[in-house]
């Protein structure tokens, strides 16, 4: 398989930390926990430090790509139906972001242009990062990680800066309907966008030093966590608990920002920090996509597949949803269950097989011969 390209620690952080941001503030999925959404993103969080563990652990062990991997821990009669379902994974994820960010376009944008329109535009943009390889997704990301977090910062601190328009009332009382719904948010949460970092097992192994990948992965996580959580609190206090009511509540909460009658409707600011960002996350999705297909295919270069597979990711994503409301509904009640296998249960089965057969081989070794020193 050709991929020469390789990518440093700081860019392995920044593409996830830009992965992780994605659109996981377009669609916030904590809605059901109310004012303690900020207690669900940081259970979620912790989960997903959790899941970070078993597949950077996974990937010390397999030590290649996903598909490889598999193929080579589960043989091909398990190995290749596992393998069909990690690709179609790969690309119903990237079908699903690119689904979230058209829409944001088509709603509060450019409500007169068709979606097919936004959805081709990004898809085409990332085909031409894909065909570029992973060190080219590792050079955008370092290049623009930094920006959206300015942007997300920068938008914040006016949201705060703007006179009455933060209650923080609004995040009492805590617990107030119990801990069940806080679960069931952090379990959402989880699996979007925490869970989905699944795919990075494709990337690892293309890192400078893969031995010391784990922290720069447990860095991104953490501090993409607790931006998130900051995120919630502020969408809490400016909106209310019943933010399930709006379909863009970040959206709404920049429209807000009024600082001196001066600095006024910072949309912008949200726009370029969820362009940019799921933009990045559909690359990743796109060129695991197309890496995993040539590997099950066996071809030398994976770069003839990029334009037929981009052309089926537009398509997916204009047919896989009707209305907005039904991908809202989709990916609060319906993608965390339909995530999990892929996430955690495929992972560990694979990580618990791929353990049993490095000790069968052990066991396996004969004995080191020793050689008596001649009295």
């Amino acid at each position: 398989m050709r991929e020469e390209g390789r990518i440093s620690a700081w860019q392995l952080a920044a593409l996830l930390g830009s992965f992780l941001i994605g659109s996981s503030t377009i669609l916030f999925p904590t809605a059901k926990a109310r004012q303690d959404s900020w207690l669900a993103v940081l259970l979620a969080l912790v989960a997903g430090l959790g899941a970070s563990w078993l597949w950077l652990t996974l990937t010390r062990i397999l030590g290649a790509p996903a598909i490889s991997g598999i193929l080579f821990t589960l043989g091909p009669y398990f190995g290749i139906p596992l393998a069909l379902l990690y690709l179609w994974y790969y690309l119903h994820l990237g079908a699903l972001v690119v689904r979230n960010i058209s829409e944001i376009y088509v709603t509060a944008v450019m409500p007169e242009t068709p979606i097919v329109v936004f959805t081709g535009i990004i898809v085409f943009l990332a085909a031409l990062a894909v065909r570029g390889g992973v060190e080219v997704l590792g050079r955008l990301a370092e290049l623009l990680f930094p920006l959206l977090v300015l942007a997300i910062l920068a938008g914040h601190i006016l949201i705060v800066s703007t006179p009455r328009l933060v209650r923080w009332e609004y995040l009492f009382p805590v617990l107030e309907n119990g801990f069940m719904p806080v679960l069931q948010a952090a379990f959402s949460m989880f699996a979007f966008p925490f869970g989905e970092t699944v795919l990075f097992v494709n990337v690892v192994p293309f890192t400078l030093n893969k031995a010391s990948a784990g922290r720069p992965v447990i860095i991104s996580t953490v501090v993409v966590g607790l931006l998130l959580t900051v995120i919630a609190v502020l969408h809490t206090a400016t909106l209310g608990a019943d933010i399930s009511r709006l379909n863009f509540p970040g959206l709404a909460m920049l429209r807000e920002i009024n600082v001196g009658d001066f600095v006024t409707r910072m949309e912008v600011l949200g726009i370029f920090a969820w362009t940019f960002g799921t933009f990045l996350k559909i690359s990743v999705c796109y060129w695991a996509l197309a890496l995993g297909l040539a590997e099950l295919l066996g071809l030398a270069d994976y770069r003839p597949l990029v334009l037929p597979l981009g052309v089926i990711m537009v398509s997916l994503s204009i047919l896989i949803y009707d209305t907005f409301a039904a991908m809202t509904t989709v990916a609060t009640s319906l993608y965390p269950f339909y995530a999990f296998p892929f996430q955690v249960l495929f992972p560990l089965l694979l990580l618990l097989v791929a353990l049993f057969r490095r000790q069968k081989k052990k066991a396996g070794r004969p004995a080191p011969k020793t050689v008596r020193k001649e009295q």
